[in-house]
């Protein structure tokens, strides 16, 4: 038999990137007047192939004195981003799709042409790299001006004004032989898009102390306002791929330009008071008004208030020997959340045509009544430092109770929508977070740790009257669950006697108790649906260790998570026991093969389902991970060497990121969310994601 060639298409979708950074500041001043000036260039090529970022950009801040009692701050920024960019995870030219591709099929042909389908279900992506292009460019522009006023030495006034000025410009083509551009001779589009943000605050604030007591007082408020333009323009059939703008299309299909603005106005308060350093008082007051809501739930009051205790300035505990630093401290408070789209509480009409005739089409129902979600949180802390604080922390308990949850919502189909925005339910978080800092070893030869914890509970406390789920695919909203816990069938592997996949019918009875356990059925339509999983991890944290010597610094990073999820939305696709869809994953040469054997792999039947289903513990995997963030061994010169040449600092490093990961996740990265699916319920899903890179990065940072 004839060997045949293999192509590794994984391989072929990724690379061994690179990346290059310059930065040059400089700042100085006198006694009226400081500055700061610095530039900046960046260079990454991706580890996708076609994916490369180029970046510029300068900022210039300077503050002067222009009298005794006016203070005035001038800040400027400019970026410039170039992208050349790949599609999202979604679409059958992004580089990761390649590893769909069959390994029997050749990348190019004898003439060196790149094959486009010969003996797979799948467009070669690789044929973007050589006959298409997308370029996305750009441009930030941030200016800030400022003013404290002083009308005495202990009343002033603080005014500031910002401008975010952003446009980006994407250009695209694509060949007759891409995957967009094959069906109409070419095809090419051009988008512009600007956003222009302003924002304006103006705030009194009073300090004074009378003896063992300090007052402060801030009265303020705030306003900000968005617009966003967008213009689009797509063609085809061009004459050859040698014309890529628009210009050269013969056919114009399609043009629109779009337009969308909100604004927020608030007005704040805020009061401190401390006495004698031990016990302390903050309260503040805010009332937001967002132009997403209805016109009359625009506004809302958010209060605050928080205390602190200072134990360690007690006579009790003054000096001791042991704890040289003890806190307690409360707070409460409540915040609002409008991240919405704009007009959401709007009926909206979008424009159509009928026989030729200009109409308006209703394409959203109106819900006056939308308004702020809002989340009051308690929080109880405690800091703490011993050993005249080579030893410090931090210990916190916190409850957060989200209620008026702004989701988007099923509703009857008489209405002519199927879904409308609407405050619904109730969320909570509670969980604790601990820090601890210590100085292990001082002197020549030190060592410093530091450890962060945080272990979180997520909840959905209720919904709409009578309502237990909001359906959103794989993931979903469940009274009882976290949110966007995964929902489906319970894999129960393979029957032994004929290699059907089967699940757990789980069956229950009126108070949700399960009647069957452990019964199994071979048609998926008889598996009740369960929870089968939370992509929120129940802990996440992170280890540093820091060791210095001589000039040399070693960091050591290491963050992790357990108690999540990921589902492997390409499971179905890549892991389902030869269906014909892409190349398959090692594990399924584990399939089923003859009556008698135990498996968790189903028997290949070409064309035929058999337990790909996505909605099932079968594509769900242990999201739990330790990884080697960051190591860092830098060495900084001794000061007396470099004052010779008048230089003030010298450090050279090396620093690596993602160095290892520790993980059962059989996917490339357990640290993924699919782009294209991302939103504030569905979380921890792979669908061809890219990994994260191992970057390793050598530098030099001088100073004079």
């Amino acid at each position: 038999m004839a060997k045949v060639d293999r192509t590794d298409w994984q391989d072929e979708a990724l690379r061994t990137g690179s990346l290059t950074n310059a930065n040059l500041s400089f700042s100085g001043g006198n006694d009226k007047m400081r500055y700061y000036a610095s530039s900046n260039y960046g260079k990454t090529e991706g580890i996708l192939v076609g994916n490369n970022l180029e970046k510029m950009g300068g900022r210039l801040n300077v503050d002067f004195d222009a009298t005794d009692r006016l203070r005035i701050g001038v800040n400027l920024s400019l970026a410039r981003t170039i992208t050349d960019q790949v599609s999202d995870d979604n679409a059958f030219s992004t580089p990761m799709q390649l590893v769909a591709m069959s390994p029997i099929t050749p990348t190019r042909d004898a003439d060196g042409v790149l094959y486009d389908r010969p003996v797979t279900t799948y467009y070669n992506g690789l044929i973007d790299l050589e006959d298409a292009q997308r370029k996305v460019i750009s441009f930030r522009s941030i200016a800030n001006i400022s003013g404290d006023y002083k009308f005495n030495e202990h009343f002033g006034l603080r005014v500031e004004g910002s401008a975010n000025l952003y446009n980006v410009r994407d250009d695209a083509f694509f060949g007759k032989r891409t995957d967009n551009g094959n069906d109409s001779r070419g095809y090419a589009y051009s988008a512009f898009a600007g956003a222009t943000d302003y924002n304006t605050n103006a705030v009194f604030h009073w300090d004074q102390d009378f003896d063992q007591h300090a007052l402060g007082l801030d009265l303020g408020t705030e306003l900000f306002t968005s617009e966003y333009t967008r213009t689009f323009v797509e063609g085809e059939q061009f004459p050859s791929d040698e014309f890529k703008t628009l210009a050269s299309a013969a056919s114009i299909t399609s043009g629109t330009s779009t337009i969308t603005n909100y604004s927020f106005l608030s007005y704040f308060g805020r009061a401190r008071y401390n006495f004698n350093r031990k016990y302390l008082l903050n309260v503040s007051a805010r009332v937001d008004g967002s132009s997403r809501f209805g016109k009359d739930n625009r506004y809302a009051f958010f209060p605050a208030a928080s205390v602190g205790w200072v134990l360690s300035e007690e006579a009790f505990l003054k000096d001791n020997a042991v704890l040289s630093f003890l806190k307690l401290r409360a707070s409460w408070g409540v915040s609002g959340n409008a991240d919405i789209g704009n007009f959401q509480s709007l009926g909206l009409y979008g424009a159509g045509s009928y026989d030729a005739t200009s109409t308006l089409t209703p394409n959203q129902i109106a819900n006056p009544q939308l308004t702020w979600e809002k989340s009051a949180e308690s929080d109880f802390g405690i800091d703490f430092g011993l050993f005249d604080n080579r030893l410090n922390g931090e210990i916190d308990y916190y409850v957060k109770n989200t209620t008026d949850l702004l989701l988007n919502v099923p509703v009857p189909a008489t209405s002519g929508f199927t879904t409308q925005f609407q405050n619904i339910g109730e969320l909570q978080n509670k969980g604790i977070e601990f820090t601890l800092n210590s100085n292990n070893l001082v002197g020549k030869f030190s060592w410093t740790t530091s450890l962060n914890l945080a272990a979180n509970k997520n909840k959905v406390v209720s919904l709409a009257n009578g309502q237990t789920i909001i359906n959103n695919d794989i993931n979903v909203v469940k009274v009882g669950a976290p949110i966007g816990t995964f929902y489906g069938a319970d894999y129960a592997g393979v029957d032994p006697a004929n290699g059907d996949a089967i699940w757990y019918i789980n069956e229950t009875d009126d108070n949700g108790n399960i009647v069957n356990a452990g019964a199994t059925t071979n048609d998926f339509n008889e598996a009740n649906f369960v929870e089968i999983g939370s992509p929120l991890p129940t802990l996440i944290g992170g280890l540093d260790n820091t060791f210095s010597f001589a000039g040399l610094t070693l960091n050591v990073r290491f963050q992790g998570q357990t108690g999540n999820k990921i589902h492997n939305g390409g499971g179905g696709f890549m892991s389902c026991n030869a269906c014909w869809f892409d190349n398959q994953t090692r594990d399924q040469r584990d399939r089923w093969q003859n009556p008698g054997d135990v498996t968790q792999v189903p028997e290949a039947r070409l064309g035929y389902s058999n337990g790909d289903q996505l909605r099932s513990t079968r594509y769900i995997s242990d999201g739990s991970y330790l990884r080697l963030k960051n190591v860092t061994l830098a060495y900084d010169f001794p000061t007396k060497l470099l004052s010779k040449a008048k230089i003030r600092d010298l450090r050279l490093y090396v620093t690596g990121t993602n160095m290892l990961t520790f993980t059962k996740y059989k996917g490339w990265d357990p640290e993924v969310t699919a782009d294209y699916l991302a939103s504030n319920i569905v979380y921890g899903v792979d669908f061809y994601s890219a990994p994260q890179p191992k970057n390793f990065v050598a530098g030099i940072r001088i100073g004079f």
